[in-house]
């Protein structure tokens, strides 16, 4: 299967797609979308059991909510935070680059800027 690592809103998305498609096999699914079987039906089961939280990879993470904030839409509001400051980025042309060892350099620019005359 492929290298990817999916961030739990893709794998939430995933899981919705499979659910709305009843004609198709758990493996053809997978196989589609270059994901494991045994991956796949675990992540069903973190999503069914703790919903979006329970498909982080990492629950060391400290608690920093305040009592009574609800921690799913806290979740998608860093998501949508993150995605916006990266649309940002793009609109300006820049993108991050990254070392042949897989570190992050840092924001390059992609292009020049064209400006029509």
């Amino acid at each position: 299967m492929g290298n990817n690592i999916l961030n739990p809103l893709e794998k939430e998305m995933l899981i919705k797609l499979y659910r709305r498609s009843p004609g198709i096999k758990l493996g053809e699914f997978c196989r589609i979308n270059d994901v494991s079987d045994a991956a796949f039906k675990g992540w069903i089961k973190k999503y069914d059991e703790d919903g979006l939280e329970g498909l982080y990879r990492s629950k060391k993470t400290p608690e920093l909510l305040p009592e009574g904030v609800d921690k799913t839409a806290e979740n998608y509001k860093r998501e949508l935070i993150k995605t916006r400051i990266e649309l940002e980025r793009l609109k300006k042309n820049y993108t991050l680059s990254q070392s042949p060892d897989g570190k992050q350099k840092g924001y390059v620019t992609l292009s020049e800027k064209t400006t029509r005359s």
